[in-house]
């Protein structure tokens, strides 16, 4: 609107110098124009305009500013950091912004990530995993079970809560779109998934979707937003700090069993070695130990982190660093040769 005003005043006053009269000229010329306005005259007054607009509405944006009002760059910041994402930048994409009071904010977001499938020995086709960051993946069973409010019995296929398809050998784009919004609770036609390309590899496949994802948003006392909720489709909010500790808790119980499993092959090698393997690294251990004593290799924690090891002839000590990656905090998950498991 102040554009149109400072362009219209402007142009009025084009016409006014236009329509002026002018003296007679001495010369007979009539190619010469009257009183020519140049560009250089133009792109100034431009300018001027462009000038006391932006004088204008800056005001306003300091007003926004001072407030605290939420804006798309921090909202696309926090999501892709919400719950221990670790998105690239472009994988988020901030659609609308709707405030509710000054504390409360929903922000509509296109999401872009990957969806890992498997294929099963009857051909049908689920979801297994999602991308959370760089070579990062989360079990999906264990996701929607904890958004559920229930702690996973395990990752087994038998017991998942992520839908199969029907039997059917390739998996192409209409049939993963299908089973991303009945995991999103998405009901289809809608514009709300999108199958950007898809990879497989005989019984597996990678598909790369966009999913339009709702957020909400909470501003504490320090002024700063968090993300408090997320939801697809027409789904209840989903409290994203609950969900998070209900992974993280399941997640410390499997780390534990997966360290009780070493550390009983450890026995078993000792007691035919008379020694325990002498390693500073679960690498090497596990080449010892595999396949042996240990018919699964175990290399990563469920956080997807080496497991460490110290191990002398005649103690050792197997760690998970826990959810936060750190050592010596209290959430590490602990099993040394006297028996005891902490964390």
């Amino acid at each position: 609107m102040i554009l149109e005003r400072a362009a219209k005043v402007l142009s009025n006053r084009s016409s006014i110098r236009a329509d002026k009269p002018h003296a007679p000229s001495n010369y007979l010329s009539t190619s010469e124009p009257r009183n020519p306005i140049s560009l250089w005259t133009l792109w100034r007054q431009w300018l001027l305009a462009l000038s006391l607009a932006l004088i204008c509405l800056f005001p306003l944006r300091l007003d926004a500013l001072a407030k605290g009002e939420l804006g798309a760059k921090e909202a696309r910041n926090l999501i892709r950091r919400a719950a221990g994402l670790e998105l690239p930048s472009g994988a988020v994409r901030v659609r609308a912004i709707t405030p509710s009071g000054s504390t409360e904010a929903v922000v509509v977001a296109q999401i872009e990530t990957a969806f890992r499938f498997e294929r099963d020995d009857e051909d049908r086709w689920r979801i297994a995993e999602i991308r959370t960051g760089d070579r990062r993946w989360e079990d999906v069973d264990l996701l929607v079970r904890a958004a559920r409010g229930e702690i996973s019995a395990g990752s087994s296929p038998e017991g998942s809560a992520s839908p199969r398809s029907r039997a059917v050998v390739n998996l192409d784009a209409i049939l993963a779109r299908e089973m991303i919004a009945r995991l999103a609770g998405i009901e289809l036609p809608s514009d709300a998934v999108r199958v950007k390309e898809i990879s497989s590899l005989y019984k597996s496949a990678v598909v790369v979707a966009q999913v339009i994802t709702e957020f909400r948003f909470v501003r504490g006392s320090d002024n700063k937003w968090r993300v408090a909720g997320v939801r697809t489709g027409d789904g209840e909010w989903t409290d994203i700090e609950r969900t998070l500790r209900i992974v993280n808790e399941e997640k410390a119980r499997r780390a534990r069993a997966e360290l009780e499993m070493i550390a009983a092959a450890l026995d078993s090698f000792r007691r035919e070695r008379g020694f325990y393997v002498v390693a500073d690294s679960s690498s090497t251990l596990l080449d010892q130990l595999n396949p042996r004593y240990l018919p699964r290799v175990i290399r990563l924690d469920p956080w997807q982190r080496p497991f460490l090891y110290e191990g002398e002839r005649d103690r050792y000590l197997l760690r998970s660093a826990g959810a936060d990656g750190e050592t010596g905090t209290a959430d590490d998950i602990n099993v040394s040769s006297r028996g005891q498991t902490v964390g």
